[in-house]
């Protein structure tokens, strides 16, 4: 029997993965969205953006049921974020580091990983990304967001 805290927390997840669905795309190219893509669609082409505007995202985002999901605001009034490039390193718990079969057999080293967007400034969004099989029953990361794309508000 499922707890009522717990259906709570699993009906909150999916409607934040159905708004997600909507604002936010998980990615794992290397690289801000290409400049070609961009000018074909008639939107300014992204770059990288300077170092006071991740300061000034705010991310209020978490790990459970196999993705990384939450609330991202765009506390800047001259940029629209279209990419973050974001760090996640598994903090694996002793238990886990005790388990020695195969399927639970994981690497430490932080991966990278971009997620796409369309954060306007001043704005409020939902964030998602589904976790890679290898770490879906990882508990818990320790992420930062290492570079932030995208291009002057006109």
């Amino acid at each position: 029997m499922i707890k009522i805290s717990k259906f709570i927390l699993l009906l909150s997840i999916l409607c934040t993965l159905l708004t997600a669905a909507y604002t936010t795309v998980a990615s794992e190219s290397p690289t801000a969205i290409s400049c070609d893509r961009q000018a074909k669609a008639n939107l300014p082409c992204a770059f990288e953006l300077p170092a006071e505007t991740i300061a000034k995202l705010k991310i209020e985002a978490g790990f459970g049921w196999g993705i990384f999901s939450g609330s991202i605001y765009n506390g800047n009034s001259e940029y629209t974020v279209t990419q973050l490039e974001v760090s996640m390193e598994p903090i694996h718990d002793h238990h886990t580091m005790e388990m020695t079969h195969a399927e639970h057999a994981m690497s430490h080293e932080p991966k990278i990983k971009q997620i796409n967007m369309n954060l306007l400034p001043l704005t409020k969004s939902a964030i998602s990304m589904a976790l890679d099989d290898d770490v879906v029953h990882v508990h818990d990361f320790k992420w930062k967001v290492l570079k932030a794309y995208g291009h002057k508000t006109q």
